[in-house]
């Protein structure tokens, strides 16, 4: 089934500025791909046409440059719904955790979790056992965010780049894409920490809810043996080369199975040969 709509959820303390990079790569894939159909098989041009991608990067209530003038309880888009059976999520880090939870109500066609397990923390009472980061590993950062939030924030840049391959590029390249300073009030980043602490996923039947684990192999935030304990339980599982920042280290590579995974890659490993 090809699916024709993207929406992009983005992490905590982290607006949707943080996908420009991975929207590029997607145009500049999609506009390859229809020229070289338009070179090769016009009727395979005539198709990539009929069926455009449209990408959505909502920011999620009171977070992003625009926080102050928006308020509710769901990301903001121009649309009464970003769900459909026409529609893939992909929600990154805190997003993924949010996004389950709204799938509930929106119903995409399938959900992508980037970066994040059923849980960002061990939840004692869940009885999916699952890995996850121990609690006291959030406890400490609260604490010290309620200390001091800026640079606690400043911190997590750090903590989550510390797992790529050139850290301090990736470092660069975030803070060139949404700046030196959070965007979003203290209250709110507080907030979201509360609901790393207590959020889990539901790991319902596929049929309900097609959900993926998209993680990658050298993520700090994901705790060891992740990939191994999903499988075990039958879930989807993806491995990247990267740490936590995947949106920005492996971008082409994110790019490349986002449209294998829609249908939309009638010449994505010919393209990835050419590179």
């Amino acid at each position: 089934m090809t699916l024709t709509r993207l929406v992009l959820f983005s992490g905590w303390g982290i607006d949707a500025r943080i996908w420009q990079p991975l929207i590029a790569c997607l145009q500049a894939r999609l506009a390859h791909v229809t020229e070289t159909d338009e070179q090769a098989d016009k009727q395979a041009a005539d198709e990539a046409r009929s069926r455009p991608l449209e990408i959505i990067a909502p920011d999620w209530p009171e977070e992003g440059p625009q926080a102050d003038s928006r308020a509710g309880s769901e990301p903001t888009a121009s649309h009464s719904s970003l769900g459909g059976t026409d529609t893939l999520w992909l929600g990154w880090s805190l997003g993924a955790l949010r996004a389950e939870a709204l799938a509930k109500k929106q119903a995409p066609a399938a959900l992508v979790s980037l970066a994040m397990g059923p849980s960002f923390i061990d939840q004692a009472a869940a009885e999916q056992m699952i890995p996850a980061l121990a609690p006291e590993v959030l406890e400490d950062f609260r604490a010290a965010f309620a200390r001091n939030p800026a640079a606690s924030w400043q911190h997590f840049l750090r903590w989550q780049a510390s797992g790529e391959a050139s850290a301090r590029d990736c470092l660069r390249q975030l803070r060139e894409l949404i700046g030196r300073h959070p965007v979003s009030r203290e209250a709110v980043l507080a907030t979201g920490l509360a609901e790393l602490a207590s959020r889990q996923m539901s790991l319902a039947p596929q049929s309900e809810l097609p959900l993926e684990f998209w993680l990658g192999k050298q993520d700090p935030l994901l705790a060891p043996g992740l990939s191994a304990a999903l499988r075990a339980q039958g879930q989807m599982v993806a491995e990247f080369e990267g740490g936590h920042c995947l949106p920005l280290s492996a971008t082409e590579a994110l790019a490349d199975a986002l449209l294998a995974r829609m249908g939309l890659a009638t010449h994505v490993t010919h393209i990835s040969e050419e590179a």
